[in-house]
């Protein structure tokens, strides 16, 4: 029976013509051994079949080893969701021996008060920009020429790479469970043109709906509750929301499924709906989107979104730039998944309507 050799640091050593310490350096990373010299051992190494224990073979070019986190200074308020992609590239970046530096900004401050030292005085080799920022803030990323990613941003930026979740694929899923349940008369809460996941959101909404009524016999229809969102400084809610909430609720004709912009909202409207005896399901089915913990409590029906994967993403497409600056910028949206829990029902037997639904 033939015996299989063990490889070891010096076969690899003499099958290259160096010595074992470059190999060694090369394995564990060692900035000290250029890239290209570095590669060549990976690969090298791999081929033999050396059991490379390190997790992650890519070594970032040698620079500061930090690398900056920003966002508005309201999402500390939101641990839930943008605590988890912060985890995410945490998770990532240990594998690189990177460090984070985490910066929460005042929006409302000027972009020469409120920009962090971790870029002032360049501290970090590029950076991760989490939600609404102000664009000040990123053009002067970009005059500083710090690379950097966004991640669900307020709008593109064709010359930056993105990550978020598919927001339109989402939503498109979440109208047609509601429809498949055999809801004819549907609203989208919340404001669409607050962020660019937002109206993503509606527009898979609006399509599935659309699809809908091109393919079927019977024909739905929608209403746009716009009065609540999310900006820089957190989530708002303005009171005409609760007025015109109320009306699409108790009309003559009323709607008898919602689905909202995220869980935040459709959580803070269900208060109002306990407020006006609206039952949930009963009377009208609930849809959100983010699947945030207390989604889960209150048993909501949602869009889940891999947050963590988000951040592992955006670390991934940074760390690339990095290494090639000049490489075109990319879109990288996550799938995401339908959890249907308790808040959505058949639509109630004394409401159903055959045919067109007239607003």
């Amino acid at each position: 029976m033939e015996t299989i050799k063990k490889v070891t640091l010096q076969i690899i050593a003499d099958q290259l013509k160096v010595s074992k310490a470059l190999i060694s350096k090369a394995l564990s990373n060692d900035p000290a051994v250029n890239e290209e010299t570095r590669a060549l051992i990976w690969k090298t190494s791999e081929e033999l079949g050396y059991k490379i224990k390190s997790s992650k073979k890519k070594m970032i070019s040698a620079g500061t080893g930090n690398l900056a986190v920003l966002m508005p200074r309201a999402y500390l308020d939101d641990p839930e969701y943008w605590g988890k992609i912060i985890k995410g590239i945490d998770r990532e970046l240990v594998e690189y021996n990177y460090s984070m530096l985490l910066s929460s900004i005042d929006v409302s401050l000027r972009v020469n008060d409120g920009m962090p030292t971790s870029i002032t005085e360049n501290k970090v080799d590029g950076a991760i920009v989490l939600g609404q920022l102000p664009k000040e803030y990123t053009d002067q990323l970009k005059k500083r020429k710090i690379p950097f990613v966004l991640v669900d941003p307020s709008e593109q930026d064709p010359e930056v790479d993105l990550v978020l979740a598919n927001n339109y694929q989402g939503a498109y899923q979440a109208a047609q469970l509601l429809l498949r349940l055999g809801h004819r008369k549907l609203a989208f809460l919340g404001d669409v043109e607050t962020t660019w996941s937002f109206s993503e959101r509606y527009r898979g909404f609006k399509a599935a709906i659309q699809s809908f009524n091109t393919n079927g016999k019977e024909e739905a229809s929608f209403v746009t509750i716009e009065g609540m969102g999310v900006s820089g400084n957190g989530m708002y809610t303005k009171p005409e929301y609760v007025v015109k909430l109320k009306r699409s609720l108790m009309s003559d004709n009323p709607v008898t499924a919602v689905f909202c912009a995220n869980d935040l909202i459709a959580i803070d409207s269900m208060v109002f709906f306990s407020d006006w005896e609206v039952e949930y399901p009963q009377q009208l089915s609930v849809v959100g989107f983010d699947d945030l913990t207390l989604a889960d409590i209150k048993g909501l029906t949602t869009i889940s979104v891999p947050k963590e994967e988000i951040g592992v993403k955006a670390t991934q497409l940074i760390l690339e730039r990095l290494n090639t600056l000049d490489k075109l910028p990319e879109l990288v949206m996550i799938s995401t998944t339908l959890v249907q829990r308790g808040s959505t029902a058949n639509v109630p037997s004394d409401l159903e309507i055959s045919g067109k639904v007239v607003n």
